[in-house]
């Protein structure tokens, strides 16, 4: 889990954290893979494109080397753009985990898990911040209910 997001936090919400990153944790090093190995052919690609075809100018002597260089430039584009399907994956995974663990509480009733979830579905870039609302109402709730 990142230490840093979990500064500070009650230690209910890092629970919650933990099992997401659990749950993301295969494909979020399969992203960082396909990153790591995206990067340099994409730069490594139009850097020796860029000088091969303006600089020096086009001959048919360079005519291979330009094909490798497209071909790398071609397989880094590809890694890249898998990378941010794989990160897509990544946030509905844990949208999904959200939701679930929503829809699972026994201590909220149901208009307030419907509020929550609708929400999470609403504001996506939110949700984190609306799990956080959810797990202190429902931590609330809990304390009172044993009181």
């Amino acid at each position: 889990m990142n230490q840093f997001m979990s500064k500070g936090m009650p230690t209910f919400i890092e629970r919650e954290l933990e099992i997401i990153d659990e749950l993301v944790k295969p494909k979020l090093k399969k992203s960082s893979k396909y990153m790591f190995i995206a990067i340099p052919l994409l730069s490594i690609s139009i850097i020796n494109l860029f000088f091969m075809l303006v600089i020096t100018g086009y001959n048919q002597d360079m005519l291979i080397a330009l094909g490798v260089y497209a071909l790398l430039g071609a397989i880094g584009a590809a890694l890249f753009k898998e990378s941010r399907h794989v990160n897509k994956e990544i946030r509905q995974i844990g949208m999904d985990h959200i939701i679930k663990r929503i829809k699972d509480s026994e201590h909220v009733n149901d208009y307030k898990k419907n509020e929550y979830i609708n929400n999470v579905k609403a504001k996506p870039k939110f949700s984190l911040q609306t799990f956080f609302n959810f797990l202190s109402e429902e931590q609330r709730r809990k304390k009172m209910m044993d009181n």
